[in-house]
């Protein structure tokens, strides 16, 4: 059915292909549905936000900035491409419904000329309750950041604290405004620390696992650059990143079975701190085995030291005690990106028995 022989109801209403359709799902705020159609089998919606199409018996669901690409195949099926390797077919009746739909997905497809434009801003102008207050700036971000910290068990009386030094993004545009670090290393430790790190991502602990109190942390790569510079608050932080963990209670709950944990910083900070062991007992370094802390480096050992010509580099374990770096070989992201191209070419293929 053409353009032409479409009907609309009242302003702002779907423009309906055939009389009697109805939306099949319930809109988001500042959502506002613009065509409704049938293919084959299906009703097929666009919105301000997604591409719906309802079977009889499922549902897809495409946010518009999901898809890549639209076209037409064999006049009548519609083969949209979408950025997370999925690829969806919608079969329509004749020919020039299939290439009004085309039309319709490409005009919706093409970059705002405001950032404005955006669904997110509509959603978030015309929307009540969480979102806004997600959105909102103030206060309440940092109780939901001491939420996240009392959900994923962080001792905030020994171990760790919530430093405010990122307040208003001052220090790391690129890291949020309350990063957890270990709870005696200062603030002026961590700006010293983050005019040795790439992009001034300090090394901040993001994750806590809650039987065993292991912690993922995060950071840029050092920059170490050809001369071999070194940062003793970054080692330390370092460090204490480690020994943090091991104060948990439940990382001493583990090693209950007689084992217990050492962990030298090697610098003038290595005594600040006691050494845990089963029952929270100093012991001494000589008869305690030691517990490495994992760097690990995405880029190849390769990557890593030619980027010291650019300043960069990597950990060396010589001024890191007690930690093993490790490299994970991930190419480069224009090698990740042609492999991504290349999957998503094979998933859009269709079966093939001989392969």
């Amino acid at each position: 059915m053409g353009e032409e022989e479409q009907t609309s109801g009242e302003p702002g209403s779907p423009a309906l292909e055939e009389d009697g359709l109805q939306v099949p799902f319930q809109v988001l705020h500042g959502e506002c549905v613009e065509y409704l159609g049938k293919a084959e089998g299906a009703v097929v919606a666009l919105s301000t936000y997604r591409l719906h199409l309802k079977f009889k018996d499922s549902i897809i669901n495409v946010p518009l900035q999901l898809i890549e690409s639209v076209e037409c195949r064999d006049l009548v099926q519609l083969h949209l491409t979408c950025k997370d390797c999925k690829v969806i077919r919608c079969q329509f009746g004749t020919s020039e419904q299939a290439q009004d739909w085309q039309q319709r997905l490409a005009a919706v497809m093409r970059p705002p000329v405001r950032l404005e434009e955006l669904f997110a801003f509509a959603f978030h102008a015309c929307g009540q309750g969480l979102h806004e207050e997600i959105c909102r700036a103030g206060k309440h971000m940092r109780s939901r950041f001491k939420g996240e910290e009392h959900r994923m068990g962080f001792d905030s009386q020994s171990g760790w604290r919530i430093s405010n030094i990122n307040e208003n993004f001052r220090l790391c545009a690129s890291y949020p405004e309350h990063l957890l670090v270990p709870s005696w290393v200062t603030d002026k430790e961590l700006e010293n620390v983050a005019t040795f790190r790439s992009w001034k991502r300090i090394p901040a602990v993001v994750y806590r696992h809650q039987n065993t109190g292991a912690v993922i942390g995060r950071c840029g790569q050092p920059e170490v650059s050809w001369w071999g510079w070194r940062n003793a608050d970054d080692e330390h932080l370092v460090q204490s990143i480690a020994k943090a963990c091991a104060m948990d209670t439940a990382a001493v709950k583990t090693l209950s079975n007689g084992s217990c944990v050492y962990l030298h910083t090697g610098n003038s900070h290595s005594g600040s701190d006691p050494e845990i062991t089963n029952g929270n007992e100093e012991v001494e370094p000589t008869a305690t085995p030691l517990r490495k802390l994992l760097i690990l480096d995405a880029r190849s050992y390769a990557a890593a030291v030619a980027n010291r010509a650019k300043g960069g580099g990597c950990e060396c374990p010589e001024y890191y005690p007690n930690c093993e770096v490790m490299f994970m070989g991930m190419a480069n992201i224009h090698a990740i990106r042609r492999s991504f191209q290349c999957l998503r070419a094979l998933c859009a293929q269709g079966p093939d028995p001989a392969k």
